[in-house]
């Protein structure tokens, strides 16, 4: 999403982390190896201009004299804390999901805002929703039958909830991982 040489993603996006975390996740949850540049676990905004030292500046923490110190929690405020938590469930669910490393991906065309695919594999079935529309959506499982025929459970791979395999309606851009269960 960044790097050294271009402005942070976070800047880019206006600041808006509901929009960041659903573009960490679809890193997170794609094909092949993500890539997250430093300090993009804090939401750290810069643009490149006037040059490309504002988007280099150093990780706050970890140096004698540092007065804030955001590699531990209690120097990161609610905002960095809750990306720092996004990425790391998610990256530690990344490493034992045998779908999103190895697996083949399935996408439904996008439909109003509402973007859906499955990471899957023999041993285990992702599914993953964004809603990038400004309004509320409903996620109806019928649509996505091809790949969720089946199953009947899934677990919320973020916050750990277990539910009945159900139509539930999805927020203003927020993005969902479930792990579909028989």
């Amino acid at each position: 999403m960044d790097n050294h040489d271009i402005n942070r993603f976070y800047s880019v996006i206006g600041e808006d982390v509901n929009k960041y975390q659903t573009a960490l996740t679809w890193l997170l949850t794609c094909r092949g190896i993500p890539q997250i540049y430093y300090a993009s676990e804090i939401v750290t905004p810069g643009f490149t201009s006037p040059n490309d030292g504002h988007v280099r500046l150093d990780f706050p923490g970890g140096w004698a004299g540092d007065k804030i110190n955001k590699f531990l929690p209690e120097g990161r405020d609610k905002k960095d804390d809750s990306i720092y938590q996004h990425i790391k469930t998610l990256a530690n669910f990344r490493k034992t999901s045998s779908a999103l490393t190895a697996g083949k991906m399935m996408q439904f065309l996008p439909e109003e805002g509402l973007y859906v695919y499955f990471r899957y594999d023999k041993k285990q079935t992702v599914m993953v929703v964004m809603n990038t529309a400004k309004e509320e959506k409903k996620v109806d499982f019928n649509k996505y039958r091809e790949r969720a025929k089946g199953f009947t459970k899934f677990v919320d791979v973020i916050n750990k909830n277990k539910s009945e395999l159900k139509d539930f309606i999805i927020g203003y851009y927020k993005t969902a991982v479930f792990e579909l269960k028989k």
